[in-house]
């Protein structure tokens, strides 16, 4: 059975896989839209909070992969060149690639690069259709206790990131416990709780399923597959609804593309949960038996959670990722905090920071997390930035 697996989201991380985005990025930067970004991502602060975030994590004693040192490792990164970037025929592309670093190289691959030459003036580099989300290396792969899951996208924008990351497991020597087909499901839904396992799947809306990023049948498909061995998983109903009156009351962003945008857990026993949306949020319970599971009862997620043991932390509607923190182990927690006019940490702005804090979570760094900035712009915080290698 492969190492590359997750009972707890609060066990001890001992390593992470990350992107450092790059030229891939400027698409997404000036035409976020499309790229499914919130805003504007200017490429280089960018690059600066996600080194600190890496650096942050390092500190943390967290082994940290590059996708692009792990692509290097399994030989993949020359193959993918070949198969993402034209050049003509008189550029001698080996050469260059002896030249590069494995990040180049990915960058290369990432912007679909393609070299036009002229015969007067210098060559025109065409970045063509690039894979500006693959900085969010969650949504890809979920890890549980059986290991690693290659996930279907939703969008059709984000479908060229799998085959490159499904590279970078086999360069680790990873095992699939399942590769999904025909159904999406994204790892950003997926939360493993140790006995227990919550998936956030599509909204019922009138009796009609809403697919948001992962439906309901990519649901029973991982459970029948025997992806994962919890005694129970439960299925997460998109709070839609009043993730829509939310918006409207707050003037906020949605928070239900991903269920760890509004419920993740900090600690054993302690979640951090948008209650709102929890309450509106029916979940599906699926209880093990035998090699398979079963339909065993159906509950709101803030009944359930609390049922299983677990204090709740409920997030100021105000705060944009609150829930979107990653852990290194329980009780040590990475979060985004909203910054005052001049970057700085302010109480006032971050409840939920204070709140974890008085429960006596250590929060890194320095106490306060990282600040909200560009990176965050992309729709997803620093739990999104990252996927688990391994846990325990």
């Amino acid at each position: 059975m492969t190492s590359h697996t997750v009972r707890a989201e609060f066990d001890p991380l001992s390593g992470v896989r990350v992107h450092t985005p790059g030229l891939e990025l400027w698409s997404g930067s000036v035409d976020p839209g499309p790229n499914l970004f919130d805003a504007h991502v200017p490429p280089d602060r960018a690059r600066r909070e996600h080194e600190r975030i890496v650096e942050t994590l390092e500190a943390a004693g967290v082994e940290v992969h590059q996708l692009a040192d792990d692509l290097e490792s399994g030989g993949y990164l020359d193959e993918l060149v070949a198969e993402y970037v034209t050049v003509p025929d008189e550029v001698d592309l080996e050469s260059a690639l002896d030249s590069f670093e494995p990040r180049e190289k990915l960058q290369l691959v990432l912007a679909r690069a393609r070299l036009e030459p002229h015969p007067d003036a210098a060559t025109d580099l065409h970045v063509e259709r690039p894979i500006s989300n693959v900085f969010f290396q969650r949504d890809t792969a979920l890890v549980g206790d059986r290991g690693p899951v290659l996930c279907e996208m939703y969008e059709s924008v984000r479908q060229p990131e799998v085959p490159i990351v499904r590279r970078a497991w086999e360069a680790l020597g990873a095992e699939f416990a399942h590769e999904m087909s025909g159904e999406p499901l994204e790892g950003g839904e997926f939360l493993p709780v140790g006995e227990f396992a919550l998936l956030g799947v599509s909204a019922e809306v009138d009796g009609e399923e809403v697919v948001i990023r992962t439906s309901y049948d990519a649901g029973t498909q991982l459970l029948d597959a025997g992806a994962v061995g919890y005694d129970e998983v439960g299925l997460v109903r998109a709070p839609l609804e009043a993730d829509r009156r939310l918006r409207e009351e707050h003037g906020v962003e949605s928070r239900v593309m991903h269920l760890l945008g509004w419920c993740n857990v900090a600690a054993e026993g302690l979640a951090v949960v948008d209650a709102d949306l929890a309450r509106h949020a029916a979940v599906d319970v699926y209880a093990r038996d035998g090699d398979g599971y079963e339909f065993d009862r159906s509950t709101d997620t803030l009944d359930y959670l609390e049922g299983q043991g677990y204090d709740v932390i409920e997030v100021n509607p105000e705060e944009r990722w609150p829930t979107n923190f990653l852990a290194v182990e329980g009780g040590r927690v990475i979060p985004v905090y909203e910054p005052g006019p001049d970057g700085e940490y302010r109480p006032e702005l971050n409840p939920t920071i204070e709140a974890l804090k008085e429960r006596g979570v250590t929060v890194l760094p320095d106490g306060e997390g990282l600040p909200r900035g560009a990176l965050t712009n992309g729709a997803g915080g620093i739990h999104c930035m990252t996927t688990p290698l391994g846990r325990g």
